[in-house]
């Protein structure tokens, strides 16, 4: 079993470019970084780098498997990151993960108006994928993830939340820009860049199913960019996108928004709350009862374990 201590030393010796370099920066003897580089090689059954002289540099295989590597130790440190910040909490905390824009929207409004109502209250965000996300909701790190969708997860709570438009983001200059209203067919043959990021994934299974038929796909760009670097992208001319209304927040020269609409009127997609079932923070639950009242929902259904008051029984 490789360890995560050998995948530190992978990148470690990948960025010295020199075992002997990155032995020193770990503090630890070459000897050991090599033997423990050689023992990761011999059980991928794979040369992870080439040996000279003057250091060592990565294969093609290396490239790849590093790539992997630095993903997971990045991911590792994240969640390490939040036990260090869950540990220095204090009393009425929630911890809210999210992984659409911040800058407007309904959840912009929605933590910012139960933060007035609750000052005592203190607010924790964290933007992160969904991965993420849920994982630190199974690991008691976070309290609730807000996230695109109505998925289910086994021993978690969901429940619709809201809705938004969704937009079209193009170019100041594109023909379809002097348009108020546009409709899914006008995006025929357009070019889209969405970024590899979330909500990525689920806008692009959008476009696929509102444009795509028998004999034609819409052309999507996947890159592992941020939104707001997508937006700068689209002011260059070349592509589109397709962003939530909480994106429009972000300023960029040149991007311009519209709403697309369906035969029935403009788009929307839905927001959803993930939450643990045994979740014994009261907080969440005064979260789950303003959200509710804001959007004029169906009480959370109950009796809900998590939420139970002390000294009454089920009933």
């Amino acid at each position: 079993m490789i360890e995560l201590r050998q995948l530190r030393y992978l990148i470690a010796a990948s960025e010295a470019g020199s075992f002997s370099r990155a032995a020193r920066n770990l503090n630890i003897k070459q000897a050991t970084l090599s033997r423990h580089v050689l023992d990761v090689e011999k059980r991928l059954g794979i040369t992870l780098f080439d040996r000279k002289t003057r250091g060592a540099t990565l294969t093609k295989d290396g490239e790849t498997y590093l790539r992997t590597a630095q993903r997971i130790v990045g991911e590792w440190d994240e969640l390490n990151a939040w036990v260090r910040s869950t540990r220095n909490g204090e009393a009425g905390r929630l911890a809210v993960g999210f992984y659409t824009s911040f800058s407007a929207g309904n959840l912009r409004a929605t933590l910012s108006e139960f933060g007035e109502r609750h000052p005592k209250v203190k607010l924790c965000g964290f933007e992160r994928d969904r991965k993420i996300l849920l994982t630190g909701i199974e690991n008691g790190l976070l309290d609730i993830a807000i996230m695109i969708g109505e998925a289910s997860y086994r021993g978690l709570m969901r429940r619709p939340f809201w809705s938004e438009r969704i937009l079209v983001a193009i170019p100041e200059a594109h023909v379809l820009a002097t348009r108020e209203r546009i409709h899914w067919p006008d995006l025929t043959g357009e070019r889209f860049l969405l970024t590899e990021q979330d909500p990525g994934p689920e806008t692009r299974n959008m476009l696929l199913g509102k444009l795509g038929m028998p004999g034609y796909s819409p052309e999507i760009v996947m890159d592992d960019i941020r939104r707001d670097t997508v937006l700068s992208v689209i002011a260059l001319g070349g592509h589109i996108s397709v962003v939530a209304e909480s994106a429009l927040g972000i300023h960029v020269p040149g991007v311009v928004f519209r709403e697309v609409h369906d035969t029935n009127g403009h788009t929307r997609i839905g927001f959803s709350g993930y939450w643990r079932e045994d979740n014994k923070n009261p907080v969440l639950r005064r979260f789950l009862e303003f959200v509710t009242a804001r959007y004029s929902m169906p009480s959370v259904p109950g009796p809900q374990p998590p939420f139970q008051q002390p000294g009454k029984e089920p009933s």
